[in-house]
Parts: C-alpha cells; structure tokens; sequence
C-alpha cells in the first residue's frame, strides 16, 4: 500500500496515457482539480500518442482547467494560483480566463498592482484575446481605485504613480474601454497635481474627442482653459494661452449658459480679462515710454475694455488715466476701440 498519493510526472510515455486519463477522472471526482489538471498536462506532452487518443487528452485537459479555474474563482480563493495557470501551456482561452479571474480576486484583496501585472502579462502573452472587454473593465477598476489612494511611502513610493501608470495603459490600450472616459480625467486631475499643464489639458482634450457623449465632457470643456490659466505665470509671455482661454470660456458660455457650472466659468473669464487688461496695459506703458503714442493709446483703449467686460472698475480708471495722460497727437486718427495692434 503506498505511503501518499502517487506522484504525477511532468512528462509520460504513450504508454502511460492510458492511466493518466483513468487518474484524472478519479481525481476530478473526488474534487481535487489541482492533480487531475497536473496529470492532463503530463499526458499532453507524450509524443507519439495516436490522433484520438491526443484529441480524447486535449479534451479532457479542458475540462481539468476549466473545472480548476471554477474552483479558484470562487471567493476567498488564492488568486495566485490562478495567476500560475496563466504560465501553463493551457488552450489560449482558458489561460486568459484564469488571468482575468486571477485579477478580480487580487482586487478583492487589495492587490491592485499585482492585478495590473497579470492583465498585462494576459495582454502580452495573448494580443487580441477574447476577454479584452472584460480586461478593459478590470483596468478601469484597478486605475480608479489606485487613483483614490494618496498614501505614500517615504520618497520613493506612491500610489497615484500607480494609478498613472494604469491609467496610461488603458487608454493606449483600451480606448474604447467603459471607464476611459474617467480615466482621461482622472490622469488630468494628477498631471495637474504634478503642475504638468499640457499633459493636464491634453488628456482632456482626447476625452472630448475620443468620449463625445461621455457626461464628464461638459467639466472637461470648462477644466481646460480653468487649466491654462493655472499654467501662466505671467501675462507678458502668455498672451496666446490667455486668448486661447477667453476663447475657450466664452464658448462654454455660449452653449452651456444655465448650467449648475457657469457661475464658476464666468469667474475664471473674468480672471481671463483682467489679466489680458494687465497685459495690454503693460504693453501701452512701454509703448509710451518709447514715444509710440499711437501703439501706447491702441493697447490702453484694449486694455480698458476687456477690463470693462471683467467688470472690473479698478482697472479701467487705470487705463483711463493713462489714455488721458498720453493724448492722441494732433491730426492723427483715433483707432478703433479694439483693435488689433
């Protein structure tokens, strides 16, 4: 009477297929999927077998996979061990659901970076599978939770690296997934975060284009010049971002007036104007100072203005009293109020 159960080679002979498929099905009947899946993989890698006995074993090495897949996705399960099944030479579409699977239960447990690794290895192993819907969710699920950690780890870990790093991946990956639409934003929201502002107004951007129905499009459009005004540090030098801006603000107004948004869109306009006003009055005062009276009256009636529309009255006596103080030169045409310089 042997002292434990026999033990499985990881290769038989042909000869010894036969009593490998008989084992399998006594272990599959009493439960233990992990001996009865060792045993199929051990008879597949028999050379010589006859093409029914090979078609009798690849089956059968099907069930066994598919029966332990069943048993390790069920709650509480290891989701290693299904993560392992994922290096097995296993038919390509039960590799990737014991990868999908093993994911879901790592994100049950926490694992959210572990759960990444092995979608990406499916990913990498497997292009194209049959699961990627699936995927796609799972990624979103992982990055979105990832995002909302912002726990740290000295100086050399962070959680919403991770979530970035997710993210990025699913939008390059999965563009059409369920939740990219969130993750176009989310990824905004940490670039912006990081102070890195075209990569903040960028990915929004992609949202509007690649997620035109989502109903995060509505913030996006306001976020986006909100987020260019957050990256200029001085008029002088952004004068085409502030004019972009307005642009962009305006348009918010004209198509979305009424919304639950708009008095905060109508702050940053205003923001928009009074710093354009500035920028206009720095120019008129160094035009001045160069004798330009012309360019300097031009860029002080601009400056007054769009001060005017930021309902900002401060700033419009300024620019009044600089256009006062520097006359129009005798005989020379008043320009038009606005005008371009």
């Amino acid at each position: 009477m042997p002292w434990g159960p026999e033990r499985i080679p990881k290769k038989l002979d042909a000869d010894r297929v036969p009593h490998a498929v008989e084992a399998a099905h006594t272990e599959l009947s009493a439960g233990r999927t992990d001996r009865a899946l060792a045993w199929m993989r051990a008879a597949i890698q028999a050379e010589g077998l006859p093409t029914a006995k090979r078609e009798e074993v690849q089956s059968l090495l099907e069930e066994c996979a598919a029966r332990r897949i069943e048993e390790l996705s069920k709650p509480g399960s290891d989701p290693e061990e299904l993560a392992e099944l994922v290096d097995l030479d296993l038919p390509r579409q039960l590799a990737v659901t014991a990868g999908i699977e093993a994911a879901r239960r790592m994100i049950e447990q926490g694992e959210l970076v572990d759960a990444f690794e092995i979608i990406q290895k499916v990913d990498t192993k497997y292009p194209l599978h049959h699961e990627r819907q699936q995927a796609g969710e799972v990624l979103g699920d992982i990055g979105l939770a990832l995002s909302k950690d912002y726990s740290h780890f000295l100086f050399f870990y962070d959680r919403q690296d991770d979530a970035q790093k997710v993210l990025e991946y699913l939008i390059l990956n999965y563009p059409r997934a369920p939740k990219c639409d969130e993750a176009y934003a989310t990824l905004s929201r940490i670039y912006a975060d990081e102070r890195n502002w075209s990569l903040a107004v960028d990915r929004l951007e992609k949202l509007l284009l690649n997620h035109p129905a989502s109903p995060l499009c509505l913030a996006a459009q306001a976020k986006i010049p909100e987020l260019r005004l957050q990256s200029i540090a001085s008029p002088e030098y952004d004068r085409s971002a502030l004019i972009r801006a307005r642009e962009e603000l305006e348009a918010w107004l004209h198509a979305h007036g009424g919304e639950a948004m708009e008095q905060k869109v109508r702050i940053d306009l205003a923001d928009c104007l009074r710093r354009l006003a500035d920028s206009d009055m720095g120019i008129a005062e160094f035009y001045g100072r160069v004798d330009n009276p012309a360019g300097a009256r031009r860029h002080a009636e601009r400056s007054a203005e769009e001060a005017r529309e930021a309902g900002d009255e401060g700033r419009v006596a300024r620019a009044r009293q600089f256009l006062d103080e520097h006359p129009p030169e005798p005989g020379s045409p008043e320009p038009e109020k606005g005008a371009a310089p």
